[in-house]
């Protein structure tokens, strides 16, 4: 596609870069303004190409010119107009709105609405931002202003500004607000002028969630959720319009149909987070300091059992690895407010274990027995032994915080004024669920402890978190929804040398999949986020990807575009494999003579030959049988019809001498030498590959005489992520992400 000239500065966008300078370094200011470029010139050039030239752009009139009507009765929205603002999870996503909303005003776009979470207070939050930052540009108005009503506000206040500088409009996405956002835009006439829509966390609440039902009874017998209806009705009434969906985890969005109102058309990938970002490669990389998985599975169970039975009578008694995640941060803080010297710090520890009220209550009443219990041990009003038992605890904190605090002072300057600030904590223990009045988290100068769910979760920065305890274990994990709870993600780098993520090692596990998950999908967005092309592959009957909630959270996965990936449980015993073999002798029989070569070969028969090569499923690995053959179909879908194939026997020909591991999952590297996948890998970038090695199967090597064929896949560096849900049934699932107003 042309691009359409656009404005690079303007009052408006250049005063608020010139602010957040202040905040930021120059040089992230600037990689801001340029993100902020590259969304608007996407912008300018899908609504000019839908809609018409003229309209936006350096030489813009603000005025539509050609109302859209739709190519037919069923085209309401226009094809094509939605795009995709894809951050990292507390990353600076808002920054990055603002700047795209101030820059676009500059290039004639005059009608702005910003889609917020049904949370007032974070709503709130938002609107105050942009009212704040945007100087000398749009007016900013919210939905409190116009709720009474909307057409006397359309009438005395927005006409006067929506084809002059341009109006903003912020709303929650709660049913009766998005009501009076469409009556409001009605009366204004705002289908007038170029409208550009920001919805954020566009993955949450605004796609369709009876979509799924609707592909089994139609959509005659089942309506349109709520929010998604209300959120087209918008989109109809200002039908030129580019709409804009931002969010750190946009599975939901990715996967569906290419013709849905909700499949992004073009993406603008925000620039990866400066270097005082915490995030997941900190948190996730193997052996990494900053996680620490002394958490017990077991422990979490006591927890959350109901009544705060866990330690009945005995406040002494805490689980080792909350007891240590609390001493870290007993410590860490004291270290850091008597470093900073700032009355007006604030340090938090977040524990995040449940959705559950009563396990809220539970937690919070073994934290502050502890707590109580601590803070007499070290001021001498207990035994003697809870003293030398309560400095061994905060000994071994101050072993696991020195991992990566060099410059900690000894550990008994930090006890001593412990011993001072530790009482202190109980009245900033504070549990934010729906029985709190208090919607958003207060805090307190010094030690904060926040035990909460849902209402810790999506949109929320919790000021100066330290140190979290997570142990969110649903039997059935979504990628989207575990990958938003990671509010130990953000910019706090006067606090990374402290910061710690206390969780078991399962958990973990999960985390560190979903990681390189989304890595994977930034990977296949690639160089070019005007042209999305990700095909997911689906097995397990009756998952659809057209919903946000269907996604089967036991084993959403991806594989990464360039990756190779083999199984970790290949069957081996003879009368497993022995038909195999004896099947792929004669189907490769023409293959032989040079391991080094590579035959360029039909999808097809890489189907087949995987078909004679079976394994067992392992869980928290990629190969799976049925899946890997799956992917190689999806290739075909796409054009890639022709793979390569290379057959490794060995020097002589009578096959090679691997070791078989009989524990499962099979470790380590797999079956090939390195540079059996690093050649076709950099050779043969764009198809598969798969290596084939024959083994002699000797039973001196722990196999059973039999020989046998193990498989390497080497996917292409192309733009896929296939992304895959082990179950075989589709589950309703609660989306437990929902704020309560």
């Amino acid at each position: 596609m042309s691009q359409i000239p656009i404005k690079t500065d303007g009052y408006c966008i250049d005063k608020f870069i010139e602010r957040v300078k202040s905040k930021i370094d120059e040089k992230a200011a600037e990689q801001l303004k340029q993100t902020a470029i590259e969304i608007v010139q996407n912008c300018v050039d899908v609504y000019s190409k839908t809609f018409g030239y003229g309209d936006v752009g350096v030489t813009g009139t603000g005025i539509v010119s050609k109302l859209y009507k739709g190519k037919n009765k069923d085209e309401k929205i226009p094809y094509g107009t939605t795009g995709l603002i894809y951050g990292k999870v507390q990353s600076g996503k808002t920054n990055s709105t603002i700047a795209t909303l101030a820059l676009a005003q500059a290039n004639q776009f005059r009608c702005f609405i910003v889609l917020t979470s049904d949370n007032t207070w974070l709503g709130k939050q938002t609107a105050d931002r942009f009212a704040n930052q945007l100087k000398g540009g749009p007016v900013v108005f919210n939905w409190e202003q116009w709720r009474n009503d909307p057409e006397d506000f359309a009438t005395n206040q927005l006409l006067d500004y929506i084809k002059d500088t341009g109006v903003v409009l912020v709303s929650t996405k709660n049913k009766n607000h998005l009501d009076n956002l469409l009556k409001v835009l009605k009366s204004a006439k705002a289908s007038s002028v170029p409208t550009l829509i920001f919805d954020d966390e566009a993955d949450n609440a605004s796609p369709n969630t009876n979509e799924a039902k609707q592909a089994k009874k139609g959509k005659d017998t089942v309506p349109d959720s709520a929010i998604f209806e209300k959120i087209g009705n918008i989109r109809e009434e200002v039908a030129n319009h580019i709409y804009l969906q931002i969010t750190a985890t946009p599975q939901s969005l990715l996967l569906q149909n290419l013709d849905h109102p909700c499949k992004p058309a073009f993406c603008a990938a925000l620039p990866k987070p400066g270097d005082s970002y915490m995030g997941g490669d900190l948190f996730f990389e193997n052996n990494s300091e900053y996680c620490c998985t002394k958490v017990a599975p077991e422990e979490l169970d006591q927890l959350k059992k109901q009544g705060g039975k866990i330690n009945p009578g005995n406040n002494w008694d805490i689980p080792p690895g909350l007891r240590l995640a609390l001493c870290c941060f007993f410590l860490g803080s004291i270290y850091k407010i008597e470093s900073i010297k700032s009355s007006d710090a604030k340090y938090s520890f977040l524990a995040h274990i449940d959705h559950k009220r009563i396990t809220h209550s539970t937690l919070e009443k073994v934290i502050r027995g502890f707590v109580v219990e601590l803070d007499k041990a070290l001021r001498e009003k207990s035994s003697p032994t809870k003293r030398e038992q309560a400095l061994k605890w905060l000994s071994e904190a101050y072993q696991e915080l020195s991992k990566t605090a060099t410059n900690l002072p000894p550990l008994n300057d930090l006890v001593t004024e412990l011993e001072n600030e530790l009482r202190n904590v109980i009245s900033n223990l504070k549990v934010i669920d729906a029985s709190n009045p208090d919607k958003e988290p207060k805090y307190n100068p010094g030690m904060n402890i926040l035990i909460g769910g849902n209402r810790l979760g999506r949109g929320v920065t919790i000021e100066g978190l330290m140190i979290t305890y997570y142990g969110r274990d649903a039997k059935q994990k979504m990628m989207d929804t575990v990958h938003q709870h990671a509010r130990m993600f953000g910019y706090r780098q006067e606090l990374k040398d402290v910061t710690r993520l206390f969780l078991p090692q399962n958990i973990l596990e999960d985390f560190r999949a979903i990681h390189e998950a989304d890595e994977g999908m930034r990977q296949a967005i690639g160089d070019d986020p005007s042209d999305i092309k990700i095909t997911p592959v689906w097995v397990g009957a009756k998952l659809k990807p057209t919903r946000s909630n269907v996604l089967n959270p036991a084993a959403i996965d991806a594989f990464i575009p360039g990756s190779s990936i083999f199984p970790r449980d290949p069957l081996w015993k003879a009368s497993e494999v022995r038909q195999h073999t004896e099947a792929l002798d004669k189907l490769l029989s023409e293959y032989k003579g040079d391991d080094d070569k590579y035959y360029e070969v039909e999808i097809s028969f890489l189907l087949q030959i995987l078909e004679h090569m079976p394994s067992g499923r392992c869980p928290g690995y990629s190969w799976e049988d049925k899946r890997v053959k799956e992917v190689l179909k999806a290739m075909e879908a796409k054009d890639i019809y022709k793979g390569m194939l290379n057959i490794r026997r060995g020097q002589k020909g009578d096959g090679l001498e691997l070791s078989n591991k009989t524990v499962r999952p099979w470790q380590g590297s797999g079956f090939a030498q390195s540079e059996w996948i690093s050649k076709p890998r950099n050779k043969y970038p764009n198809i598969p590959t798969l290596v084939v090695m024959y083994e002699k199967g000797e039973e001196k090597r722990n196999w059973q005489n039999q020989p046998l064929y193990l498989p390497t896949l080497i996917l292409p560096k192309s733009k896929f992520v296939f992304m895959f849900n082990y179950s075989e049934a589709a589950e309703e699932l609660e989306d437990d992400m929902d704020f309560e107003d």
